[in-house]
């Protein structure tokens, strides 16, 4: 499906609008962009970039929408680190990186993720290998693809093998 931007309103009625008319404009069309899951400060602001809205409309727009609580970068990186981790069964690292790409500061990204010790990573990483593999590798071969496996879904090198020595002993 391709998105095509709208154009602003003044474009489609040719009269100009004063400066509440274009934040009430970007409102609602940041409000559109939210409205069937969590977005980034930053996702919101190219978005509206992208329709063509003007920067101070878009300043006021995001702030006020930060204020009330309708964008928080935290929240989406919290919820955004805990389902990757529930439905994807990814580690840290990759999760780092989709966070950065998504516009999250280092210290959100460092709240969030850091919060996860190594134990719980090692845990993370054991299910992953139990749903996905299921059974204990008898070789270095399967030890080698499990070790594959979580280094792709981001998981540290001493994370996998951790979870990977924990899993065939289970």
């Amino acid at each position: 499906m391709t998105i095509r931007p709208q154009k602003p309103p003044e474009v489609l009625t040719g009269a100009p609008l004063d400066h509440d008319e274009r934040v009430q404009d970007a409102l609602e069309r940041a409000f559109k962009f939210i409205a069937k899951r969590e977005r980034t400060v930053a996702q919101v602001r190219a978005r509206l970039e992208r329709d063509g809205v003007d920067e101070s409309a878009i300043a006021a727009a995001l702030a006020q929408m930060v204020s009330d609580g309708y964008l928080s970068d935290q929240r989406f990186a919290a919820l955004y680190a805990e389902d990757r981790r529930g439905i994807d069964g990814w580690g840290n690292e990759r999760i780092i990186i989709n966070l950065r790409e998504a516009g999250i500061s280092s210290e959100i990204i460092e709240a969030v993720v850091g919060s996860r010790g190594h134990a719980d990573q090692v845990g993370d990483a054991i299910r992953v290998l139990d749903q996905r593999i299921g059974t204990k590798p008898q070789d270095g071969r399967e030890r080698e693809r499990a070790l594959g496996m979580l280094a792709r879904r981001g998981y540290s090198l001493e994370i996998a093998y951790d979870a990977v020595r924990a899993f065939e002993r289970q």
